[in-house]
């Protein structure tokens, strides 16, 4: 985009920094159709341009997606991650496959509210302002309402017990909580959480796994008859038959509409991983417990001390970590490809992936210190 467009397109918030404040030489440029072209891209770039103050300029936005641009649960995350750090703004609405957005303040610690408006991933748009309030000077509390519970997307119990665990074993403090489920199509769920001024300090070494601990089953139900998680239950006790005996935690959760969600949390000697699958219309109770159990077995068979999903979330913590971070993954995807990419556009980082001929790899990472 040209520095006269860039003149021309800012809408600033909350702020009053002159545009003359940026120059070409300060922005970086992100293509949204690199690598898996989806909204790992955006949030990823967002969380960085607000940690770092570089100003970032998007085209192609999900340009791998069927219906590419801004969706509402994007656009979320693009005004939260510009409230907290005061962002000038052009291009952010629904549709959108152009965005600019200019940082002017440090992360600003404070209570803030985000409503995505729909039953889009609330905990992506937490991930996005999770790490920046973290470096911020003092405590934050963050309310997001949406979708809790939601395909292709961190369930809420994944947030908590499994990023929220390891990303606190290394360093980085938030307490997080949930009053209310959102599922499809009505949202309407809500997490907080409480993130107290700290930074990652230790690096990860996750390449040896150890010996399976312990297994926690999450069954979350909402506006459906008590038997719906008895035999979710049932079901996840008989399909870890032989693997675990896991504990089952049951939560009849308030929301706007029906749904249902397991999440396994797996706790191995050297490791945390989740597997979780949501239940739609039509599909039994005992078909969703059973594509999580696959999928938890799957990781075990592996040998890898990371799931997949896990594996791509580390990257961004672990590139804020001035020492080396190893750790081993399951299944190397797309996503875990192109977030690398993308920290390497914003910070001083050495990378490396080693993938090997069964899909699976190690990821090695030497980060760069942000405080």
């Amino acid at each position: 985009m040209a520095q006269g467009r860039v003149r021309a397109f800012l809408l600033f918030i909350n702020t009053s920094t002159p545009i003359d404040k940026v120059t070409m030489e300060d922005i970086v440029h992100i293509d949204g159709s690199h690598g898996e072209g989806g909204g790992q891209i955006l949030r990823t770039s967002l969380s960085l341009a607000a940690i770092t103050g570089r100003a970032v300029e998007f085209e192609n936005i999900r340009a791998g997606r069927a219906k590419p641009g801004l969706k509402a649960q994007h656009l979320a995350a693009v005004r939260a991650a510009a409230e907290i750090c005061g962002a000038g703004l052009s291009g952010a609405e629904v549709g959108s496959q152009r965005l600019g957005f200019y940082p002017a303040t440090p992360p600003r610690p404070g209570k803030y509210r985000f409503e995505i408006g729909t039953a889009g991933a609330s905990t992506l748009v937490m991930q996005t302002v999770l790490i920046p309030l973290a470096l911020a000077q003092s405590s934050s509390e963050v309310v997001v309402t949406g979708g809790t519970h939601a395909l292709h997307a961190p369930a809420y119990e994944y947030l908590a017990h499994v990023y929220g665990d390891l990303i606190a074993d290394h360093g980085l403090t938030a307490i997080f909580d949930s009053t209310a489920a959102g599922f499809f199509p009505r949202g309407g769920g809500q997490i907080r959480a409480e993130i107290a001024p700290s930074y990652l300090e230790r690096p990860v070494d996750l390449l040896q796994r150890g010996a399976l601990v312990s297994v926690t089953a999450y069954i979350v139900t909402s506006n459906l008859p008590a038997t719906v998680a008895a035999r979710g239950e049932t079901a996840v006790i008989e399909g870890l038959r032989g693997v675990v005996r896991p504990k089952i935690v049951t939560r009849d959760a308030p929301s706007l509409g029906p749904g249902a969600c397991l999440v396994l949390v797996a706790r191995a000697e050297n490791a945390v991983a989740g597997f979780s699958a949501i239940g739609e219309r039509g599909t039994p109770m005992e078909t969703v417990v059973a594509n999580a159990c696959a999928d938890l077995r799957a990781w075990l068979t592996s040998g890898a001390a990371c799931e997949e999903h896990l594996a791509d979330q580390l990257v961004l913590p672990m590139a804020l970590v001035p020492e080396t971070s190893r750790w081993s993954v399951s299944v190397v995807t797309d996503h875990l490809r192109t977030v690398l990419h993308i920290v390497r556009q914003f910070l001083d980082v050495e990378t490396s992936l080693e993938e090997k001929t069964d899909g699976s790899g190690v990821v090695t990472m030497r980060g760069q210190a942000y405080r």
